[in-house]
């Protein structure tokens, strides 16, 4: 399932540099590999890495168990709407 977004809607986005480091790290030869291993198919890990989608909680979860070492702000950001002030 495809999640909507509008301009005014906070979303998670997947830092891919960062989950390509970590697999690395640990020994996951390849993005195949890694979708197995979090239980997804390599086509939603690609519409994930690729900002197609946002992560659903199911994949965050798993994510966060698979490297359970990784704090939630290392594997993902929050972006915030662009018209949409940022309080200080």
């Amino acid at each position: 399932m495809q999640d909507a977004f509008t301009e005014e809607t906070p979303r998670i986005v997947l830092i891919r540099e960062n989950l390509d480091k970590l697999r690395r790290a640990n020994g996951i030869p390849s993005e195949a590999k890694l979708a197995d291993i979090l239980g997804v198919s390599r086509a939603t890990l690609w519409r994930i890495s690729n900002d197609k989608v946002s992560p659903s909680a199911e994949f965050i979860a798993r994510a966060l168990t698979t490297f359970p070492h990784i704090e939630f702000k290392v594997l993902f950001r929050v972006e915030q709407p662009k018209n949409q002030a940022v309080a200080v």
